[in-house]
Order: structure tokens, then sequence, then C-alpha cells
């Protein structure tokens, strides 16, 4: 296949795939889907497999399922977590839920409750305002896809410097990551990353793997990790004891980091910097 054929077919797929992450608490239809993309329902699926290597149901049914895992974390109603993430009946999403995470829906709030710690920094809380970022996905472990990612989106921005004499990495720039899934409860060849950078160039066009989108404004608790990025769990881990312990409502919106070294790679692991922005209601 042309590597142009499939750079158009990566760009069609992901639409739905990030309309499907979008619309957790819905069921779309196979017509529905196929026509975001713009291809035949009787290919749709094949296609979607053979970019994102997963069936489309099974990819609807493991969104929607770690959706409802993380609005366990402050909803007391299993009913209407059962209801937000498109389950008719309890029964059916227990099963499923069980059926993925290895317990059910009620053992992992109790476990969730029983989990409550204290979180070793205060948060700051902040008014996020929407920021335009290009982006690049790669799914994987946390470790390599992110590796990936950020390989090609500077890859990209080099192009537009040295190519199209467009600066897009000034001073200015603010780099950020999204990890939208959580390694305790998707298989590590699964997980979605996100890596992006602000511009407000826009006459800068996308291309290949790189896409364009609006980080969502709104209330965030702003946590600060000092360390190396593979400690990021553990602080994680805490801001979630923190969400639990205080009653914190949360958006349905993903966590997100902000990196505040210039150069990760030129700078010490015990020196590196990251935000992590919580949104909350």
């Amino acid at each position: 296949m042309k590597e142009s054929t499939r750079e158009d077919y990566v760009r069609l797929v992901y639409k739905v795939v990030f309309y499907i992450e979008q619309n957790a608490d819905k069921e779309p239809s196979l017509e529905e889907l196929s026509r975001i993309a713009g291809f035949s329902k009787y290919h749709f699926h094949r296609i979607f497999k053979a970019v994102t290597g997963e069936n489309i149901g099974d990819f609807i049914a493991r969104v929607r399922l770690v959706y409802s895992a993380w609005k366990l974390k402050t909803e007391p109603k299993i009913t209407d977590v059962a209801l937000s993430c498109g389950f008719e009946t309890n029964a059916s999403f227990s099963k499923a839920f069980k059926n993925r995470f290895g317990m059910s829906p009620r053992a992992y709030a109790t476990m969730l409750k029983a989990n409550k710690g204290v979180v070793m920094l205060n948060p700051t809380i902040v008014e996020f305002k929407p920021l335009s970022v290009f982006y690049v996905r790669k799914t994987g472990a946390y470790e390599t896809s992110s590796c990936e990612a950020w390989s090609v989106l500077m890859a990209f921005a080099y192009e537009q410097r040295m190519k199209f004499r467009k600066n897009i990495m000034g001073k200015a720039t603010m780099h950020f990551g999204i990890g939208h899934d959580n390694p305790s409860l998707v298989e590590q060849n699964l997980l979605r990353y996100d890596a992006c950078i602000t511009c407000e160039d826009e006459s800068i066009e996308v291309k290949g793997e790189v896409f364009k989108k609006v980080l969502e404004g709104g209330k965030c608790a702003v946590f600060l990790h000092k360390g190396a990025y593979e400690n990021l769990k553990a602080t994680y881990a805490q801001i979630m004891d923190w969400v639990v312990s205080e009653g914190i409502g949360l958006r349905d919106a993903p966590l997100f980091e902000k990196y505040l070294n210039r150069d990760p790679r030129r700078t010490k692991p015990e020196n590196l910097r990251t935000e992590i922005y919580v949104p909350i209601v």
C-alpha cells in the first residue's frame, strides 16, 4: 500500500476513534461510524481493524468500560454509572465489567474507598483556557508509545522549520501529554497516548499522523510532579487517593500532563518537572 494511501486510511479511521472516545456514553451504529469515516459499511470494520489492530466492537466496549471505571471513582450509584456508559441493565454492566477487570463494579468501588490516602502535594486550582494543539496518537506501553509519538511530532515540527520556514517550537510553545488509559486496567499494548504541542499559526497544515484538536478548557486541580517520568505512576495513584478521599467531582475529560522542561533529553531525571492537570467540576 502506498504511504500516502495508508495515511489517508489512518486519518479517516482516527476520526472514528476520537468520536467514540468523546461519546463513551453512547452506542453508535455501524452505519453512523462508517459515515463519519467515509467508508462503505461493508468494508469499514475490516479497515478499522487493519489500522488499529482491534475489532470496532471490542474497541467500543473497552472505551465504555474504562469510562465506567473512571465514573465509579466519584459516582456512588452503580446503576447510574451503568446507564451513563450505555448499558441497559445492571446485570449486563456487571458481567461486562467483571469479564474485563476481574471483579464486579461494586467490588471495584469498595476497593477504591478502602485505598484512601493522602497526596504529598496540595494541588493548585486553576481555570484552564482552551488551547489549539498539534498532536500525534500512539498506542502501546506508555514508556514506548510516548517516545514514538514525540518522535513523529518533533519530526513534523522540524520539517515545518526547515522546509517551510515556520518555527512552531518557539519559547512560548507548550508541551502536553495525554495518557487516556489506566495501565492497571488496560493491557499495555492498548494504552493510548497523545503527544501535543501548542501553535497559533493557523496556516500550518497537518499531515500524516499529525492531527489538530483543542484541549478543552475548564476548572482543573494541578499537581506538580518532581523527578523522572518513570515515577509518574506513583504520583497518579496519590492523586486518585486525593480525589476519592476529598470526594472531588471529576469532569468527563482526561487528565493531562504539561512538561515544563524545555529539553527533557538534556535534563537530569531528578530535575524534571511535570504538571498534572485533573479536570474537576
